[in-house]
């Protein structure tokens, strides 16, 4: 009865592309965990599964290894609170790495060894066979760019370079609970060094302002319109948000030199004049730098926040039309300049959790200005040297 359960949970919770359903790498991560340890114990105690869940199971562990940043951790899409289904090391809500090597032992798939670090899980999961059998695989450091249409998650990267581009909805389908109103935000990194980053959850129900404020559209690094959210919440309710945005993804595109991504949402649809948001991102590898094009379709005057969050421990600075952000222990540095407003971008002081019921400060850049719909361009650059390996 537990197995074929688990299994018709599996059918129910896992997208075609390998994500969870909930919009929520953190949950992706706990029900990856709940799967591939089952597995492994249904397969040292001889109960055979069909070969598809198997096969599901991977797509959730290449899922894992795909939208890991270049310094080993996690993006944090939508909610987590730290959970692991078998903690033998508690381990921060943005460390996903320490599956993949039992994925890699268990599925004997290189591709998933993505450094020959043995891991604690590895052995009592896997036992000596399992550690001996992750020894005998080649490192695979080769990391591409690509999309989970599914998940409507997008990841860029080339060298040491990485964005993640969120066009995911609310989740469970459609019904919403783990989703935070973060609607074509991105992420960036640049010298295996987060910049950009989504701010996490923080609590749930311990602080229902707080809650609201790092599920929010201005806790995102999008673009937030008349102070409305993108999806509508309840500020009473921890778990409940809409399905006003519902993005539609409208291109994708990699090449060996360039990625692009073009998507929309609707969720400013509500307003007494209605604004439709599409963001495209164009990624050269070559010159290392990003394009964003923000474009708005509508009528009326709006406010417009454009916000980029910082992660935490960055040196940031405003300098004319541009912010400058800058890891003062290794000189890596990260540049967004405006190519369409004489405005001056504020630093504003926001925070960062990365775990839960943890938060750091952090600064975020915000360009406010008020005017008609139309397009607006940003360029992100990075500062740093050609990565090496």
């Amino acid at each position: 009865f537990g197995l074929r359960e688990t299994l018709r949970e599996m059918d129910k919770q896992v997208q075609d592309d390998g994500a969870d359903f909930e919009s929520s790498t953190g949950y992706h991560r706990f029900v990856l965990e709940l799967f591939l340890y089952s597995f492994q114990l249904c397969r040292n105690n001889g109960i055979e599964i069909p070969d598809r869940y198997w096969q599901k199971l991977r797509s959730m562990l290449n899922y894992t290894r795909t939208y890991l940043r270049p310094d080993g951790f996690a993006p944090l899409i939508g909610d987590t609170d730290s959970g692991q289904f078998i903690p033998v090391v508690k381990r921060r809500a943005d460390d996903h790495a320490y599956v993949l090597p039992i994925g890699a032992a268990v599925l004997v798939e290189h591709e998933l060894k993505i450094d020959s670090t043995t891991t604690p899980e590895l052995l009592w999961f896997c036992g000596e066979e399992g550690v001996s059998i992750f020894a005998g695989l080649k490192p695979s450091t080769e990391m591409m760019s690509k999309d989970f249409p599914d998940a409507g998650i997008y990841i860029m990267r080339h060298n040491d370079l990485y964005l993640c581009f969120n066009a995911s909805g609310p989740g469970i389908n459609g019904r919403g609970s783990h989703g935070h109103n973060d609607a074509l935000s991105i992420e960036v990194s640049v010298g295996g060094r987060p910049f950009i980053i989504d701010p996490g959850t923080y609590v749930y129900s311990a602080d229902l302002r707080k809650r609201h404020k790092f599920r929010s559209t201005a806790y995102h690094s999008t673009v937030e319109i008349d102070s409305v959210e993108q999806n509508t919440t309840d500020l009473n309710q921890p778990f409940v948000i809409g399905s006003e945005a519902t993005p539609k993804v409208l291109l994708w595109e990699t090449s060996a030199t360039q990625d692009k991504v073009s998507a929309l949402h609707r969720g400013y649809c509500r307003l007494p004049c209605p604004v439709i948001h599409k963001r495209t991102v164009t990624f050269n590898k070559g010159e290392r730098w990003w394009r964003l094009e923000d474009e708005f379709s509508g009528e009326g005057e709006h406010e417009f926040n454009v916000r980029f969050h910082f992660d935490a421990g960055l040196d940031v600075t405003v300098k004319d039309h541009s912010v400058v952000a800058r890891d003062v222990a290794t000189g890596v540095s990260l540049t967004i300049t405006s190519e369409s407003l004489s405005t001056t971008p504020s630093i504003q002081t926001q925070a960062v959790s990365r775990d839960y019921g943890l938060q750091e400060k952090s600064l975020t850049a915000c360009w406010r200005f008020n005017g008609h719909p139309g397009k607006f361009h940003w360029t992100i650059t990075s500062g740093t040297l050609l990565w090496t390996v």
